[in-house]
């Protein structure tokens, strides 16, 4: 697998393993990327660009091999941000019962109008509630990223060139991603 290929280009194809690989790589940088942001320094954000770009990369090849355009990316990140939200308020009170708590107070000063306690508030537990919700948004991260890694790479193949390029080497005939 050829890395700067895969992660850093948005041309071309890439065969269901390459992408499922690929795909691998960037949810771990991206997880690890999230405990340093949290437990070392908040500065670690920026990577975040980069590792969205790398996503674009990895799938638009993806679906150039299906014969789809790399703009319905779009759909799966609309997709990514749905069930993510959904998983993480599901999982809020499960996973982070401590966050739980401390964003119910947050919503109970800002109904009242207390925008310096709730203000307060946050500066005084911030790293808390970064700690707290770390098991939370990993949970999310990685269910969502699943589903959507699932249906990208059961997409059928097409085994022959198309307006993308050619097909992957040693793809063969097949169009199954296993």
């Amino acid at each position: 697998m050829d890395i700067q290929h895969v992660l850093l280009n948005p041309r071309g194809r890439i065969d269901p393993r390459t992408f499922l690989r690929g795909l691998i790589l960037l949810t771990a940088g991206y997880m690890l990327m999230q405990m340093a942001e949290v437990f070392i320094s908040p500065a670690f954000f920026v990577l975040t660009v980069p590792i969205i770009y790398m996503y674009v990369c990895v799938f638009s090849k993806r679906l150039h091999d299906a014969g789809q355009s790399g703009w319905l990316y779009l759909v799966f990140l609309l997709g990514y941000v749905f069930v993510n939200l959904v998983l993480f308020a599901i999982l809020l009170p499960i996973l982070s019962p401590v966050a739980s708590g401390i964003l119910s107070e947050l919503l109970e000063l800002a109904a009242a109008g207390n925008s310096a306690g709730a203000e307060a508030l946050v500066e005084g537990r911030e790293a808390e509630l970064n700690q707290s919700l770390l098991l939370t948004s990993l949970t999310a991260f990685l269910t969502t990223s699943a589903i959507l890694a699932t249906i990208a790479a059961r997409l059928p193949s097409d085994p022959h060139s198309n307006r993308y390029g050619p097909p992957p080497a040693g793809m063969g005939r097949t169009s199954t991603p296993y």
